[in-house]
């Protein structure tokens, strides 16, 4: 099953295209990073993709849900920890990706997850 499916997602800004036709399939149990220069589109997606902004046409599916039909459950089968909403910076990214799990209240078996993706073979900056 796909994890991440967008199809043509694009965001305009009124004149500035931010993100322009994406098109990416993430299967269930692979990563996917995001890399590019300051105003790639890199925060717009992932914004895009949590529901944090509307997109300006095209769509996505997460879990085989839509974004703009399902956002309801695709909300509620995704945690998101952006960067710059760290609750405590003091914190190591695991130990935040933990609370955050925590206060998503998400089971005992996904949180153990965060130890299969946070360990050190797999992320160097978790420690």
């Amino acid at each position: 099953m796909d994890a991440i499916k967008t199809i043509d997602l694009t965001k305009k800004y009124k004149d500035l295209t931010a993100v322009d036709r994406l098109n990416l399939t993430v299967q269930q149990g692979e990563l996917l990073s995001l890399l590019g220069v300051n105003g790639a589109g890199k925060t717009t997606t992932i914004k895009m993709l949590t529901g944090l902004t509307r997109l300006t046409s095209g769509d996505a599916y997460l879990l085989g849900k839509s974004i703009l039909t399902e956002s309801a459950a695709v909300k509620s089968a995704i945690a998101a920890s952006p960067q710059e909403t760290a609750v405590a910076p003091n914190l190591t990214a695991k130990e935040n990706l933990e609370l955050m799990a925590g206060m998503k209240t998400l089971s005992f078996s996904k949180r153990n997850d965060l130890e299969i993706l946070c360990s050190p073979s797999r992320c160097c900056s978790c420690r």
